[in-house]
């Protein structure tokens, strides 16, 4: 028997929200709805959509594994240079990427909890400790992460928006926080849910990147571009990070489908404006009706709302996916008593409340 890395001695699987399929074949469904992921309910651009149909003609050839057309857009976009820019196959590998640069046996990264769980993952499986902070759901002082910085520390991860909580730090908060942080640790500001932030506080940290060269800001085309299921996200950090991390990078894994689609996505002003006021008014159905019922439903900046239910919240999570509806309990986060809902169309809300009712009123 080959013997493994130890470190798979302390890994746990990544736990996803259920798909579609999953349910259909478990209750014997003709019709599911799936508000559990977060991902885009308008789907993939339009102009994405053409890109993806272009490509076909290409996929005999081996795509650029540099993704030269897309980072000159981004480059563009966020008005950095180009060597400032990674891309990868989802905003996991970046995560990744920074774990196999940066993270070292016996070091240690700090994280706010709850939230996404492949910053413990990385950190895990590249031998370092995992310091989670906070472990409820009300929003993390960044000052308490300060004080568990220590000389072993490499890699502090702040997701704002939060993922699952939705709560953002300002930019007050955030410059604060590293001008007192050492620069010899990374910071990964993963901003997923960024475009989906309407708060006027919600900060634009590009500018701070030459300032603080150990700051790495991560975003996706999974969420508000619709590209969930091309796989591709992206870093912008400063040049001495950026190289680190493209020596490690596997070369063709960003493929050529995601490039193209993912340059004409960027350029579609109009599905932005569309999914933006689709999510507005997604928060606008579905926060008073949960609040009507009793139920405490948190800040959010990102596509999603998150609800406190009480130690009933396992079933009102089998009751609707009986019935067709996914939605995302927590107790993985560590929030048994919480789901996060994505906010859907118009008729996949009014579906959810329907049910919700039926639960709360039998």
């Amino acid at each position: 028997m080959i013997e493994p890395r130890k470190e798979l001695e302390v890994l746990s699987d990544y736990v996803p929200g259920k798909s579609i399929d999953e349910i259909k074949e478990k209750y014997n469904l003709e019709h599911v709805v799936k508000l559990a992921s977060n991902e885009n309910p308008l789907g993939p651009s339009p102009l994405a959509k053409k890109a993806f149909l272009k490509a076909v003609d290409n996929l005999h050839l081996y795509p650029r594994g540099d993704a030269p057309s897309l980072v000159k857009e981004l480059a563009n976009f966020y008005k950095v240079s180009e060597n400032q820019i990674i891309v990868g196959n989802g905003s996991d590998e970046i995560i990744d990427m920074v774990g196999k640069a940066y993270i070292r046996n016996g070091d240690n990264c700090i994280g706010i909890t709850p939230t996404f769980s492949v910053y413990k993952f990385t950190t895990l499986s590249n031998g370092g400790e995992f310091i989670g902070v906070g472990e409820t759901a009300e929003k993390t002082d960044l000052e308490s992460v300060l004080a568990k910085v220590n000389h072993k520390t490499r890699a502090v991860f702040i997701c704002s928006p939060n993922n699952p909580t939705g709560s953002f730090y300002t930019e007050v908060e955030l410059v604060s926080f590293l001008e007192k942080l050492p620069h010899s640790v990374l910071v990964f500001l993963d901003e997923a849910y960024g475009e989906f932030a309407e708060s006027p506080l919600y900060p634009s940290m590009f500018k701070y990147i030459h300032k603080f060269p150990n700051l790495l800001i991560n975003r996706t085309f999974s969420k508000i571009y619709g590209l969930a299921g091309l796989r591709i996200g992206y870093g912008i950090s400063s040049p001495e990070v950026i190289k680190n991390m493209w020596k490690i990078k596997p070369p063709f894994d960003v493929n050529l489908v995601a490039q193209y689609a993912a340059v004409e996505a960027l350029k579609d002003v109009d599905h932005i404006k569309n999914t933006k006021e689709l999510n507005k008014k997604g928060i606008e159905m579905l926060k008073p009706f949960f609040e009507n019922l009793g139920f405490k439903v948190l800040p959010t900046q990102g596509n999603f709302i998150c609800v406190k239910i009480g130690n009933k919240a396992k079933e009102l999570v089998e009751f609707l996916e009986a019935r067709g509806m996914i939605i995302r309990g927590l107790s993985s986060f560590g929030l048994p008593e919480y789901v996060r809902i994505t906010l859907g169309k118009k008729e996949e809300n009014l579906f959810l409340m329907e049910l919700v009712h039926k639960w709360v009123n039998p």
